[in-house]
């Protein structure tokens, strides 16, 4: 099933959570930085990348950056802020999984549990569209959760109500399909009385390394990440 992920962060998530003007996810994003710098090289390519945040703290630290994101929402608040601070950070707006990005990179990123909007189908495309863009010695760096732990530990919550934006949303799991590995839910935003269904695609460490290995990766770094109740993972072309 395939999702409108415009619509989704207009009725599910707040999509301003993923700008630059959000501190708490500016100050993350600069202590993910801190903590792996050494795996940042020259050039930086940032996998659904949203609002850009972690391009407008690259530029400060002098590495070049592009971001793509398939949200228009985002990309255009990226560019927009972009211009007003003269910023030569680059963004697209694009299906990494088709769009061809010009040019090669030292580091990728894939971070903010993007990687819940992808299944193993999309995400073995992604990893074939980007295969031009990489070289020997290419770092990835990418967090997720770990559905797979979290659904064996029975943490997983089936019907949860949040505040979103101040508006009440309700998000129901609906179903599994086994055969793409996606959990099925639906949400509910009772200010907007309007709903969206959406896919949590399933993840865990021993799905993501084997499939980054036949691509060519090798894993040089896992660490827990609290937050996503998952992990941050470095990898390393070979």
């Amino acid at each position: 099933m395939k999702v409108n992920i415009k619509k989704f962060y207009r009725i599910s998530e707040d999509f301003k959570r993923y700008l630059v003007s959000d501190k708490k996810r500016f100050n993350s994003l600069k202590k993910l930085y801190q903590s792996n710098k050494k795996y940042f090289g020259k050039k930086i390519l940032d996998i659904a990348c949203g609002g850009g945040v972690l391009g407008f703290i690259l530029e400060q630290k002098g590495h070049s950056y592009v971001g793509i994101d398939i949200n228009p929402d985002m990309i255009n608040s990226a560019k927009r802020y972009a211009r007003e601070i003269k910023s030569k950070n680059k963004f697209i707006i694009g299906d990494v999984t088709k769009k061809k990005i010009a040019g090669k990179f030292d580091t990728i990123t894939f971070l903010g549990n993007s990687l819940a909007h992808f299944t193993t189908f999309d995400f073995v495309d992604l990893l074939e569209n980007i295969e031009s863009n990489t070289h020997k010695g290419t770092y990835f760096i990418i967090d997720y959760r770990d559905v797979v732990t979290i659904l064996f530990e029975k943490k997983w919550k089936e019907r949860m109500i949040e505040k979103k934006r101040g508006e009440k949303v309700l998000s129901v799991t609906k179903g599994f399909d086994s055969k793409k590995g996606e959990i099925i839910k639906e949400v509910f935003n009772e200010a907007q009385k309007k709903k969206v269904k959406f896919v949590h695609a399933v993840w865990a460490p021993f799905i993501l390394e084997p499939i980054m290995n036949l691509s060519g990766w090798k894993l040089v770094k896992r660490k827990p990440a609290p937050y996503w109740q998952g992990w941050l993972e470095v990898y390393k072309k070979r």
